[in-house]
């Protein structure tokens, strides 16, 4: 989402007033009770293209470690790498398994930056119960991406697999002071190269989600007209590719960026429109969920964090057709309000598990935490296909 910022603590206050009031003009919940678990987040209805409702878990399903340590190569100290937060994952499925690629915080202070953010790894059997990997798979390193890695780190990750089975990984390297997309692959995402920015010159740039089509459990990278195309940033600006490695910004008559999806005066993504967890191709279009931000809907607190889903035409990816009026999930539990960036809800991952949507997602900066929505109660033609 848009760099972490303070909000003041009686904003906080008054969100945790209003979330259950939210909670059941969207879905039709009782006042005064969560929406989840048992209940069924809201904003999908008359959208038949929309992928939901989405029943959350209820509990965090990572949360920091204060005792996993590692030693950073550029430091040479040894660092509790995950000790801060825990959030904000890529998801994939490989090997009959989950995947979460999270980001992990360690709380070393320096001079431009309060922390080092790293991707962590873990695994699951059920899509809940995670085992972590006890060191980080993407770190900050004295290699050809130190000088835009050091001391910020790795954030925010989006993760794509091509038809051969290698993995494509796109995140935010953060100095401290400017960041820039990089692209790093690996066949057993475990061991991973970096290939540097994804556009040539190195321009700021936050991560990306692919355009990719569901193969069984796999999401793969699918070319339209023959090229990739990605959306990212907060404005869902739009780029294509014909490796998944070198990028190309996509720019209209008057040679500015092409936005794909704009923050929209008086809506709950009035803020910003993130390209979030996915960009699904179906038969009615490309499916992008987005992180959205409220900056001037008086439905929401100013500052007020949720998800939204747009839907593009699958021959022209910039054409944006339809998109939701309500967000389809949103900050309401205290540790979604309440943490290391007060509010915040960021999903950057989605995967189709064993009859299971799963949607992963990071709350208030410091947590991870899962809801899905079963194929059965899918209310469109959604299945696996």
């Amino acid at each position: 989402m848009i760099r972490e910022s303070a909000i003041i603590a009686v904003q906080v206050l008054v969100m945790c007033a209003l979330r259950d009031a939210v909670s059941a003009e969207d879905t039709g919940a009782v006042a005064g009770k969560s929406t989840a678990p048992g209940g069924r987040t809201g904003g999908t209805m008359g959208h038949h293209w929309a992928l939901g409702p989405f029943v959350k878990h209820g509990s965090p399903i990572l949360t920091p470690n204060p005792n996993a340590t590692f030693l950073c190569p550029i430091s040479r100290r040894s660092v509790k790498w995950e000790q801060q937060n825990v959030y904000n994952p890529a998801a994939v499925v490989r090997d009959g398994k989950v995947h979460l690629l999270y980001r992990a915080d360690d709380a070393v202070k320096h001079k431009t930056w309060n922390r080092t953010c790293r991707t962590g790894l873990a695994l699951s059997r059920d899509g809940r119960k995670f085992s972590r990997n006890p060191r980080p798979i993407l770190y900050p390193d004295n290699d050809v991406c130190r000088k835009y890695e050091w001391v910020g780190g790795i954030e925010d990750i989006h993760i794509t697999e091509d038809e051969a089975g290698t993995y494509y990984v796109y995140y935010t390297a953060w100095t401290g002071k400017s960041d820039s997309m990089i692209v790093a692959s690996s066949r057993d995402l475990l061991r991973w190269t970096k290939h540097g920015p994804a556009f040539g010159d190195a321009r700021r740039a936050r991560t990306g989600v692919v355009v990719s089509r569901l193969e069984g459990d796999r999401l793969v990278a699918t070319k339209i007209n023959g090229k990739y195309w990605m959306y990212f940033g907060i404005r869902s600006l739009v780029a294509t590719s014909e490796n998944l490695i070198d990028w190309t910004l996509l720019l209209d008559k008057k040679k500015k960026p092409v936005s794909a999806v704009r923050p929209r005066r008086g809506h709950f993504d009035s803020g910003c429109c993130e390209a979030g967890a996915i960009a699904l191709l179906t038969d009615k279009g490309i499916l992008l969920m987005y992180n959205a931000n409220n900056r001037n809907d008086r439905r929401y607190p100013r500052g007020w964090s949720g998800l939204g889903q747009a839907l593009l035409d699958r021959t022209d990816p910039t054409r944006l057709l339809d998109r939701l009026d309500k967000p389809f999930l949103h900050a309401e539990y205290d540790w979604e309000l309440k943490g290391f960036c007060s509010p915040a809800l960021v999903s950057n991952g989605l995967v189709f598990f064993k009859g299971q949507w799963l949607l992963y997602y990071g709350g208030a900066d410091r947590v991870t935490a899962g809801c899905r929505v079963n194929v059965e109660d899918i209310r469109s033609t959604w299945g696996q296909g």
